[in-house]
Formats: structure tokens, C-alpha cells, sequence
């Protein structure tokens, strides 16, 4: 097959070596909620300005200025 050399057994060692195994607790849940919650407010703020629910001072949504 192939050869064994030193720098293959590291390389080894550091690779996939917790590949499938499955971390205990919560891992990166709170992480993954937290950027979904600011998603969230982002495009709530998005909608309620298109929808014009929340206006802001020098900021029209219409279509007449696009050309």
C-alpha cells in the first residue's frame, strides 16, 4: 500500500479524529439561536419599513425614483 512516514502519522492524529462523535451538552445551540433571533429583528425591521409601519425621517419607499 502506501508508506508510513512521520509527518502522515501526525497529520493523522490532528485530522478527522472526532469525526461522528458527538459533543455533550448544548454545543453551539445558544450561539446559532442568538444569530437567529438577530435575523429575526433584521428582517422584521425590513418588512415594517417596506410595509411603511416604520418611518424613518428622509427615507421614502416608493418606486418612482427607480429608472
Amino acid at each position: 500500500m502506501g508508506q508510513k512516514t512521520a509527518l502522515g502519522s501526525l497529520l493523522k492524529s490532528i485530522g478527522n479524529s472526532g469525526q461522528g462523535k458527538v459533543v455533550a451538552g448544548w454545543g453551539a445551540v445558544p450561539v446559532m439561536a442568538f444569530i437567529g433571533v438577530l435575523l429575526l429583528v433584521f428582517l422584521v425591521i425590513l418588512l415594517q419599513i417596506y410595509n411603511q409601519s416604520l418611518l424613518l425621517q428622509g427615507f421614502s419607499v416608493d418606486w418612482n425614483g427607480v429608472k
